[in-house]
């Protein structure tokens, strides 16, 4: 009998799991990645100096896909802006103005768009939408400035947010950026280059930017879902057991 109990409540708690993770149409949980697969593309971001100047508290990023001719097909953030001032990691420039400085920035607020030309989309999804909501809960930047006669000659940043899917709770998202590289500086009210985002929310102190190279994002269940389903696999497997042992 507790082996027969044991066995319908690993079938349940499976069951409860699995209707978690499908009651709802929502994005299709998976891994995509731009260099090798090209599933999702690679974009192109800028950054307004609110602030004053380059990591001042305010300072916002706009960042969006690019697919050769288009920005935001694909995906497109907004909104989030510098919380604290940079925190600098490492510093090996010495006398001769030669080394690396690495500076740690984080964000706060901000919204990911995924739109219905990503390989997230769920055809079950109702008629007439065309984009999935992310509510950023964390943004970071890891920034690397090459120094050579006191003079930076390279800079590259990795880009590191999670969020969360306000209209599908059981999911969340990770995004890296493996390469945030500069292209340009703005001054006050010049106009942004073609092909790039436009200085939000506006361009009255200028701004940087640049293109955004090797993502990596995962769309994975919330932890509570796959721990019901942790359990419930767990107890279908000991159930068996007993039951091979008698």
């Amino acid at each position: 009998m507790r082996t027969r109990a044991l066995g319908r409540f690993a079938v349940a708690m499976v069951v409860v799991a699995l209707v978690s993770l499908t009651a709802e149409a929502g994005p299709i949980i998976g891994y995509y990645e731009s260099e090798f697969t090209g599933q999702i593309l690679e974009g192109r971001w800028s950054e307004s100096y609110v602030g004053g100047g380059p990591g001042q508290l305010g300072d916002e990023v706009h960042a969006a896909s690019w697919n050769g001719a288009a920005l935001g097909t694909q995906w497109e953030l907004i909104g989030a802006a510098i919380d604290a001032p940079p925190t600098k990691l490492l510093d090996t420039v010495d006398g001769n103005g030669n080394g690396i400085i690495i500076w740690f920035t984080t964000y706060s607020g901000g919204v990911l768009d995924l739109t219905d030309q990503g390989p997230w989309w769920n055809p079950a999804d109702s008629p007439g939408a065309t984009e999935y909501t992310v509510n950023l809960t964390g943004y970071s930047h890891t920034t690397q400035n090459t120094y050579r006669n006191g003079q930076v000659v390279a800079s590259a940043t990795i880009v590191d947010m999670e969020g969360v899917f306000p209209d599908y709770p059981g999911c969340t998202v990770d995004f890296i950026v493996a390469q945030a590289i500069p292209a340009g500086l703005l001054a006050p009210d010049e106009p942004m280059p073609w092909g790039y985002p436009e200085l939000k929310p506006n361009d009255d102190m200028g701004g940087s930017y640049g293109v955004l190279q090797k993502i990596r994002m995962q769309i994975t269940p919330e932890p509570a879902t796959m721990a019901l389903l942790g359990i419930g696999l767990g107890a279908m497997m000991m159930s068996s057991r007993r039951r091979r042992g008698r």
